[in-house]
């Protein structure tokens, strides 16, 4: 059977956008997948560009401007809202651990809530572009999380947030690195 002459014109223009490099252009924009080439040009100069690029590249269809001061506000968006997650990760995994472990979880669940703050702060400052008050606050953030993995070290214990406070440093490492260029 013939495809119907609608299906016909619907599969050649299909043909004709894929050859033209169209479509997989458009399906990633939709996804939210496609860097744009100024977060990815700043991005490469922090010392993680791919994590830079990972999180600060989804919000930059919310910026009528890269530059930047942007990039930097993207960055420091997605480590407010990455720390937000650790902190939802502290109460999950605290229902299945060693008791050890919920000690040093309700540590972190405090030290991350420490970095929200001073996140907070951060973002204040870089509102005033005040560059050293952003930088000292962002400094401040890292060593918040860092601590959470005293306690696990101490106790000898694997610490279930390593993943998060990886992460977290590679942002806050980007932040810092962003701040400088403003």
């Amino acid at each position: 059977m013939a495809p119907a002459n609608g299906q016909l014109v619907v599969f050649l223009a299909a043909v004709a956008l894929l050859s033209a490099g169209f479509l997989p252009h458009a399906l990633a924009k939709r996804r939210g997948g496609a860097v744009p080439p100024q977060v990815a040009d700043i991005c490469s100069r922090t010392p993680f560009p791919d994590t830079c690029k990972g999180t600060a590249g989804r919000h930059a269809s919310k910026y009528p401007v890269i530059d930047n001061v942007a990039v930097l506000n993207m960055q420091v968006d997605a480590f407010a809202k990455r720390t937000a997650q650790a902190r939802k990760h502290v109460t999950k995994v605290s229902r299945s651990v060693l008791p050890q472990q919920t000690q040093a979880l309700s540590f972190c669940d405090t030290m991350y809530m420490n970095t929200q703050d001073t996140i907070g702060a951060a973002q204040r400052a870089i509102t005033f572009k005040d560059k050293a008050t952003a930088k000292i606050m962002l400094q401040l953030a890292v060593q918040d999380f860092e601590s959470c993995d005293r306690p696990f070290k101490q106790s000898g214990v694997r610490n279930p947030m390593e993943k998060f406070d990886t992460e977290l440093n590679q942002m806050a490492q980007n932040c810092m690195a962003l701040a400088n260029m403003i």
